[in-house]
Formats: C-alpha cells, sequence, structure tokens
C-alpha cells in the first residue's frame, strides 16, 4: 500500500494533482484515472492496507447515489461486505424527555421502490479499498508522505512545489485536503463559520434486541443522538450531539456512567446497549468557502464545506462534489478542452454552489431548531413530523429527496457510465 512514496517516478508532470488522499480524494483519483488521465495523489498521511485497518467509531450513511460513484471507482466491491444496509430511517422527536409523549415517523425505503435508503459503512475501510482501486491504475501515482508548501497558476499549467522541494506540473490542482486546507489557504480564498456550540461523540456498541436495518435520530434539546446498523444484527454505530460543555462532562464520565447515559437516550430499542469502542469526542464546526475555484484549481469535499453531522450528509456532499468534478473535466479532456481553463472551472462551480450553499443552511438551521427547547418550536417540530407521516406524497418526495437530491444531475450518481 502507499505507507511510502511510489518508486521511481517516471514523470512529474500530470493532467490533474488532487491535495488529499481521504475518502472523496482517492474517489476522484480513481475515476479520473480509470477514465485515462494521469493523476497524481498527495498526503502527508499514509493510506492502510485493508489487513491492517481496524474498526473505529467513525462511520458514514452513504446515500445511493454515493454508492453509484464509489461503484464506478472499482473500489465498492472490495468493501460491500463491511457496510450495512440502512432500510429505515426513524425520527423521534423526544426533546420532552417523557417517551410516552414522542412523535415518531418511519420512513421506509419500500415506500419508494428501493431495497434500502443507504448504506453504513466504516470510513477507514471505504479509504484502504479506494487505495487498492487506485493502485490498480497504472497512470495515478503517490506522493506519500508529503504535503503541498506553494502553488502558481499561469496560461498553460499550475506548478506545484512539495515539502520536500519535488516540483510538479499539471493543467490543474484539486484541494481535497479537509477543513483545514492549505490548498484554500494558498489560494487566498475566505470562508463563512459557524460554531453551533456542539460537539459530537462516536462509539461503537453492542446491543441485546436487533436494530433491524432501522436507524433513528432522536431529537433532544441538546442535539440529536442517532443509532446506525452495523452489519451483525446486535452491532450499531452512535452519532451523539451535545452542547459542548455537557459533552465535555460525559467524556469526564466513567465507563458504567457513560454506559447508562447512552442508555438512556437509546430508549429500550435496542435493548441493553454496551460499548464496543472507546468514545471519540470533536468539536462541531460549520464552514463553507466563498469561493470553489481559482485559477487552475478546484476545491472539493472538506476543503470547500463542512456541514453538522445531523442527517449525515457530510461524505454524501463531498461524493457530490467527487461526481460532478470528474464529469466536468472528463467532458472536457474528451473534446479537447483544456481542464485547467476558466470555463470548465466555472461549470464545476455553477453545477456544486447551489447544492452546497442548501445543504450548509439546511442542517445548520435545522439543528438550531432541533437543539432549541422553546416551547413552540418544540411544538411546531412536532406537528411539522406529523403533517409530514399523514401526507404520503409529501414525505415520498422528502425521502426522494434524501436518496437523489434535486441538485444532483451528474451521470455518476444516477448510475451511468462517466
Amino acid at each position: 500500500m502507499t505507507t511510502k512514496r511510489q518508486a521511481p517516478i517516471k514523470s512529474k508532470t500530470f493532467d490533474v494533482v488532487i491535495s488529499g488522499a481521504g475518502v472523496p480524494g482517492l474517489a476522484l483519483a480513481a475515476l479520473l484515472g480509470r477514465a485515462g488521465l494521469t493523476v497524481a495523489v498527495i498526503d502527508p498521511a499514509p493510506i492502510p492496507a485493508p489487513d491492517d485497518v481496524t474498526d473505529n467509531a467513525r462511520t458514514a450513511a452513504l446515500m445511493h447515489a454515493s454508492v453509484n460513484v464509489l461503484r464506478a471507482t472499482g473500489a465498492w466491491d472490495e468493501v460491500a461486505r463491511y457496510g450495512a444496509a440502512l432500510e429505515t430511517l426513524r425520527i423521534v422527536e423526544d426533546s420532552t424527555g417523557k417517551k410516552d409523549r414522542a412523535v415518531t415517523v418511519d420512513f421506509h425505503a419500500s415506500d419508494i421502490d428501493l431495497p434500502w435508503f443507504g448504506i453504513n459503512m466504516p470510513n477507514d475501510r471505504l479509504r484502504a479499498a479506494l487505495g487498492v482501486a487506485c493502485h490498480a491504475v497504472p497512470n495515478i501515482t503517490f506522493f506519500i508522505p508529503a504535503r503541498v508548501a506553494d502553488y502558481g497558476a499561469d496560461d498553460t499549467g499550475v506548478s506545484i512545489a512539495l515539502d520536500d522541494k519535488t516540483q510538479l506540473r499539471a493543467r490543474l490542482l484539486i484541494g481535497a485536503d479537509g477543513r483545514n486546507s492549505n490548498i484554500r489557504t494558498i489560494a487566498g480564498i475566505e470562508c463563512d463559520e459557524f460554531d453551533p456550540g456542539q460537539s459530537a461523540i462516536t462509539c461503537l456498541v453492542q446491543h441485546t434486541r436487533p436494530h433491524g436495518h432501522v436507524s433513528t435520530e432522536h431529537h433532544r434539546p441538546g442535539g440529536p443522538f442517532t443509532t446506525v446498523p452495523l452489519p451483525g444484527a446486535h452491532h450499531s454505530s452512535i452519532v451523539w450531539v451535545e452542547y459542548a460543555n455537557d459533552a465535555d462532562a460525559f467524556m469526564r464520565m466513567r465507563k458504567n456512567e457513560f454506559q447508562q447515559a447512552l442508555q438512556d437516550r437509546a430508549g429500550s430499542a435496542l435493548g441493553t446497549v454496551t460499548l464496543d469502542s472507546d468514545p471519540t469526542c470533536w468539536p462541531l464546526k460549520i464552514m463553507r468557502a466563498q469561493k470553489l475555484t481559482a485559477p487552475r484549481m478546484a476545491l472539493m469535499a472538506e476543503a470547500a464545506h463542512v456541514l453538522h453531522p445531523m442527517g449525515a450528509q457530510g461524505l454524501n456532499l463531498s461524493l457530490r462534489d467527487c461526481a460532478v468534478l470528474a464529469e466536468v473535466i472528463v467532458d472536457a479532456a474528451r473534446v479537447g478542452v483544456d481542464i485547467g481553463s476558466r470555463s470548465v472551472l466555472d461549470t464545476y462551480e455553477s453545477r456544486r454552489r447551489p447544492d452546497i450553499m442548501t445543504r450548509v443552511a439546511a442542517t445548520t438551521g435545522l439543528n438550531k431548531m432541533v437543539s432549541n427547547d422553546f416551547s413552540i418550536l418544540r411544538y411546531l417540530r412536532r406537528a411539522g413530523l406529523k403533517t409530514v407521516d399523514s401526507i404520503t406524497p409529501l414525505k415520498k418526495f422528502a425521502m426522494n429527496e434524501g436518496v437523489m437530491p434535486g441538485y444532483d444531475d451528474s451521470r455518476l450518481a444516477r448510475g451511468e457510465n462517466l
């Protein structure tokens, strides 16, 4: 695997250089490489071999469109067995703390003629499988470990300097290097940021009752508490959002106290819940880059946007970036258009900005509404859920929008060839 730089490097000139070997960056590399472009991937962290991966609490619920994109990378068959299908999405409005007064709405994939809404997948398993898929493509080259120290664009391409003095040349640079993107900083692109004052706790659990492929999102005053199925009927992952001070207090608890707090929030649906991993916690920040492009450079994934975890939209939004970016690059290359030209970059930005702006606003606004315990908002939440549940066309629209958003117009997301 890519625990060290490939050698020898025959060429240091590429069609596309991607800074960032997370899931979105590797997915883009695989798509472009399989389409015949020469690609370089840069990252300071090694990509684990599949046999070296140990499951942790970071998982992602991948919706249908995302699974379609990952199938096109050649990685999905390798990793599919590690995922669990999400056949029912359950929302429980229990902000009153009284279980007998909770409002529960179930969304069944079968109601819109699908076997499942999505697949819950361990992030590290997916990254390892994408690493294998990229290594199977001879025109993808890795520079790992390495970082981009600087870059500069001109009329014919972009020159990239790595921190070990290696010089690369490409027609297009992609910033897929995460929320603290170095590429974004070098480009001078500003961000709109928001601090919700919350932290997310994640962990793996075992439970005595089977999950039945039901993912449940409890709406509570501190934020959503979500259980997401894993392979095996009695294993799930937890994403638990709380006000930052409360989250810190939970993380300081003894194991038996923490498990009781988990049990109180999960209720009885999963039976007795016990920890299957150490919990991890990180502060939540919402971010949106003010621009997605600069001369011969495009931002994608968390270099361009960071969402609240509510609704599991983050990686799905990133893979929609990946699908559209791959499509506009490959389409341009096939007709002899410069893939780093302003027209290609403008096409990418115009196709992705509405989706990004809508998702950032929607998840941020919904979190504010859910985590606010004002009585009028609690009433509106409960009334809104009851209304959606009672109007079948509205309920089906909500489900279809979650599976295949209206802004998602890429061929890959629809399951078509690039």
